[in-house]
């Protein structure tokens, strides 16, 4: 019974108390008009706390995201086992010096630098052996942030938009995307190409590695080139470089003595050449 309801709950009362509807004055019903406006903000404030809190729980959850893909994504024993910073310890072996890259070489394995056409610069470098490749890349980082884990999901959008399908797979590399993308064969039938990527972030650098032919689909290949990779030396250097920016890498130099000597022996024009080539 409107206002005589709410309080009968709460409030005992007389005979002279109790009146009917009818008789409520303009002042009842300006009080139960307030009343009700203040159940209402009341129930307002309610609901923008709790909105608040959704929001804030949202927040928090977009900035655990945020920080998860900033983490840095390596071996836990990277330090150990490699790729290797410059200013840590790491097992002598025959590397090839390509600047920002130290690359382990072993017996028949070919060398292949990535180069562009316009700036001439080194941008990758491509370890063959055995019918398998690796393709390797250095970028620069912020000394508390990682790469990979960014990277990994901007690969994987894309290999969707092109029609092809993305596998996160956990390996002795940490994690690794294998991929299989549409394309063509020899002979111009539709086809797929299958390749698997990795990454590894180091103090203030990244280091990413494509795999491909039979790297992906033999395990002892794949295991050969995962070695070299993991015997990677890396040489940031100190200047001051953007997050991302590729660090282009350095041609070898070829030694002058040996040079001079090979030009005062017979040349055999069947001989078997260096085994670095450059792709432009």
């Amino acid at each position: 019974m409107g206002l005589f309801s709410r309080f009968k709950k709460s409030t005992p009362t007389t005979d002279d108390d109790v009146r009917a509807d009818d008789e409520l004055t303009d002042d009842d019903e300006l009080d139960a008009q307030d009343t009700d406006t203040e159940a209402a903000d009341r129930a307002d404030d309610d609901a923008d706390v709790d909105d608040a809190e959704t929001d804030a729980a949202d927040s928090d959850d977009d900035l655990d995201e945020e920080e998860a893909l900033l983490e840095k994504s390596a071996p836990f024993d990277r330090s150990e086992k490699g790729p290797f910073d410059i200013s840590e310890e790491y097992p002598e072996h025959d590397r090839l010096d390509l600047g920002a890259l130290k690359v382990p070489v072993v017996d028949g394995m070919q060398v292949r630098l990535d180069t562009d056409d316009d700036s001439q610069r080194v941008l990758a470098v491509t370890l063959i052996h055995d019918g398998g490749g690796i393709q390797l890349q250095a970028f620069a980082t912020p000394r508390s942030e990682g790469l990979w884990n960014t990277v990994r999901g901007q690969l994987a959008e894309s290999v969707t938009k092109q029609g092809g399908e993305s596998t996160e797979l956990h390996t002795s590399l940490g994690k690794e995307l294998a991929i299989e993308v549409p394309a063509k064969t020899e002979s111009g039938r539709p086809g797929k190409r299958a390749m698997r990527f990795a990454g590894i972030d180091g103090p203030r650098w990244f280091v990413r590695a494509v795999f491909s032919g039979k790297a992906v689909t033999d395990d002892e290949v794949r295991a050969e080139l995962s070695a070299l990779f993991r015997g990677v030396v890396v040489d940031r250097g100190e200047e001051a470089m953007a997050p991302r920016e590729l660090i282009a890498l350095t041609a070898p130099q070829v030694d002058q003595d040996e040079t001079e000597e090979k030009d005062e022996d017979e040349l055999n024009p069947f001989e078997r050449g260096p085994e670095i080539t450059e792709v432009r």
